[in-house]
């Protein structure tokens, strides 16, 4: 069977072996308490029997195949364990013990043959704690357990244990179905396990915490999957520091990566990002209990000046509009507040009501009439054993009556975590109203999930979609070699890219060839050795005069050879004098994105403002024209300040150009860099007045 099938009988096994010793009596526990009810079967040669389950003292001895086995020897037994349950026919293994590929060279041999042993079944692991399932009664699982099956919930997926271990002990109300640790990932991906979630009707939502990802192809069909299916991806990525790339190495065995590349992946597919486990969980729950808000329209009710004036702000940074009440707003409000009620959104409906449910009913439910599709009620509740909290019980009551009456997205939020009572989420919850702890969480967690239906809909509108899958990084053998500036930009002007129209010529030539091409011109050298001219002398501008480039040519000349370089032409262009603004394009070749294109602010500007988007292969014009738009130094090619506005729509093809040349020669470039691209005028098009490929050889 393959190892999807394999991985569906680990989702839900009706047999369950464990293997170890006296630390088997925390998973048996587990697996009873979560109300497993298969069989439960325990291999130990030297114990008569483990938290009152008898003993097999063999693999061998087992009464059949087990659809699932949680094996928690070492490291040196873990390897014959797998190969002996893979030879009795067990469809899956969870593999606890550390000591493998995040080790060293010596782990990542012992884990070799454990992927040798295992053949063709689905193994979690090594170095993980496992898996929770509430939804079908699994607990493959070392440690304490927390949770309950809940009818709608989420899953996540983690690449550390403790992290995993630590969100199944939440205090939010966020509804965890399924709980997977899936540490080295020696054999199934973070992809693999994204797919059968997929097939549970009660998984509305997934979150994700990564290291790194060891197929990326892999995972962004199952993204794009879940995207098609409406199921929200939230993903916490650690490594983004050069320091915590290298402990992600250390803690898993993966490659953290480019923390560029794996947001330009994230925004490819609709996956929502955060910054914290607090933020992870509040936007998990808020996608599990709400359905995406069409837009980013909110409408806000609080009884506090402060709350109303710091959710504004932060809904502002985050994107988010708050829209004017209607007049058919005014006139059902007014007569319910006093006077002094200033009628605005956000709304201070002042604490003069407070407490009054049925006034409290009718004053959200007008808000929620409004022009917006989500609604906030920001509230705090008392430190429990402070006083009654019946007036704010009373709110919540308002909201949740107010919401029934209606489909908007409605969230209660509190501004400090801690402030939000228990018994109040749990009926907000059931009531399809997401209790939200954390002013910054949860307003991070709309305006993730606004992107999200907005980038949904914008892929589902797409005529294939599938494009969006990535290719798998693969360089052909050799030795990558850089080639000179003419060699690069004739090959990339066979696929379009626009170029200045140059000719070569040697010292003798250079005045002659000048006169043809026209003044003034530019003189450059060309060579396979020369990546940086500016910094070597080897470019002069604005030469106006067949003497200024004879003369410029033998300074040249002489300059390079003197730095050894013997071996080089003069290329001689017409110098572009009319450009409004400048771009840099480039390819980078990552180990497991394979190549990406980089579009930045060009010219002097490049290094000042680090001004880039990175776009991953293959693309398409619309996402090519949202990554100019992106840079700061947009405007100038708008036209700043009363200037001219630049041929955007020219600078575009000439990036789609670079994008079919990498597309064409995936396998061989290595580099890429036009720097700069000059946009001149509207209509005027865009020159690329630099280049440089380096690649594999080819034959």
């Amino acid at each position: 069977m393959s190892k999807q099938n394999n991985l569906r009988r680990l989702m839900a096994p009706r047999s369950i072996v464990m293997i170890g010793g006296s630390n088997l009596a925390e998973p048996i526990h587990n697996t009873r308490a979560i109300g497993f009810d298969g069989e439960i079967w325990v291999v130990n040669p030297k114990y008569d029997e483990i938290a009152g389950i008898p003993c097999y003292r063999s693999i061998t001895d087992l009464p059949g195949a087990p659809d699932a086995a949680f094996v928690a020897v070492n490291a040196a037994l873990t390897v014959p364990a797998v190969a002996q349950l893979s030879e009795k026919g067990c469809a899956s293994a969870v593999c606890y013990a550390a000591g493998f590929a995040e080790v060293g060279e010596e782990g990542a041999q012992l884990q070799q043959q454990l992927i040798d042993a295992a053949g063709e079944m689905a193994l979690v692991g090594p170095n993980c704690y496992g898996l929770l399932n509430f939804s079908n009664g699994v607990a493959l699982w070392p440690d304490r357990l927390s949770g309950e099956k809940h009818p709608k919930g989420v899953a996540i997926i983690s690449q550390s244990g403790n992290l995993a271990l630590n969100l199944t002990m939440q205090q939010r109300s966020v509804p965890i179905n399924h709980m997977i640790s899936v540490g080295n990932q020696a054999i199934l991906g973070i992809g693999d396990y994204i797919e059968p979630l997929l097939e549970d009707d009660s998984v509305c939502a997934i979150g994700l915490y990564i290291e790194g990802l060891k197929d990326i192809r892999g995972f962004s069909q199952a993204a794009l999957l879940a995207l098609q299916k409406g199921v929200p991806l939230v993903v916490l990525k650690a490594g983004t520091s050069e320091l915590g790339s290298q402990l992600a190495l250390s803690h898993t065995s993966s490659l953290a990566g480019s923390d560029e590349m794996y947001q330009a992946l994230f925004d490819r597919l609709g996956i929502m990002r955060v910054h914290s486990q607090a933020e992870l969980l509040e936007t998990l729950k808020l996608a599990a209990i709400c359905r995406p808000p069409e837009t980013g329209r909110v409408g806000v009710l609080t009884c506090s000046g402060a709350d109303s004036a710091l959710i504004a702000d932060g809904l502002d940074e985050r994107g988010l509009t708050l829209p004017s009440l209607t007049a058919s707003q005014c006139a059902t409000l007014r007569p319910l507040l006093p006077d002094f009620v200033t009628l605005s959104n956000p709304l201070d409906y002042n604490t003069t009501i407070w407490g009054d449910l049925e006034t409290c009913t009718q004053v959200f439910g007008a808000m929620m009439d409004g022009d917006s599709d989500t609604n906030i009620l920001a509230l705090d509740f008392p430190k429990p054993g402070v006083g009654s909290d019946r007036e704010w019980q009373a709110a919540v009551d308002a909201m949740i009556a107010a919401h029934q009456q209606r489909s908007k997205t409605t969230i209660v939020l509190s501004n400090l975590s801690e402030l939000l009572a228990e018994d109040a989420r749990q009926r907000m919850v059931e009531a399809g109203v997401a209790p939200m702890q954390g002013l910054e969480e949860g307003l991070s967690a709309l305006a993730a999930l606004v992107r999200f239906a907005q980038r949904r809909k914008q892929i589902l509108a797409m005529s294939d979609p599938q494009r969006l899958i990535l290719r798998q990084s693969e360089l052909s053998d050799g030795d990558s070699r850089m080639l000179d500036e003419w060699v690069s930009k004739q090959l990339l002007g066979h696929y379009g890219l626009p170029l200045p129209g140059g000719q070569l010529a040697d010292l003798a030539s250079v005045a002659t060839v000048a006169d043809s091409v026209g003044y003034p011109v530019v003189m450059k050298a060309v060579s396979d050795r020369l990546a940086h001219k500016t910094e070597a002398g080897a470019v002069v501008l604005n030469l106006q005069d067949a003497a200024a480039v004879s003369a410029a040519a033998e300074v040249m000349s002489n300059r390079l050879q003197a730095q050894g370089l013997e071996q080089f032409s003069f290329l001689i262009e017409p110098m572009v004098s009319d450009a409004v603004g400048e771009l840099i394009i480039g390819l980078k070749r990552d180990e497991q994105f394979g190549l990406a294109l980089i579009i930045g602010t060009g010219g002097v500007l490049v290094n000042l403002l680090n001004d880039s988007a990175t776009l991953l292969l293959p693309t398409d014009r619309s996402a090519i024209a949202g990554a100019i738009e992106s840079l700061k130094g947009y405007p100038l090619l708008q036209g700043y300040r009363g200037r001219e506005a630049g041929d955007i729509e020219a600078a575009v093809d000439a990036v789609m150009a670079v994008a079919d040349f990498a597309m064409e020669h995936w396998h061989s470039v290595t580099e890429l860099d036009i720097n700069p691209l000059m946009v001149r005028p509207q209509g005027k098009g865009v020159v690329a007045v630099d280049a440089l490929v380096r690649r594999v050889a080819t034959n």
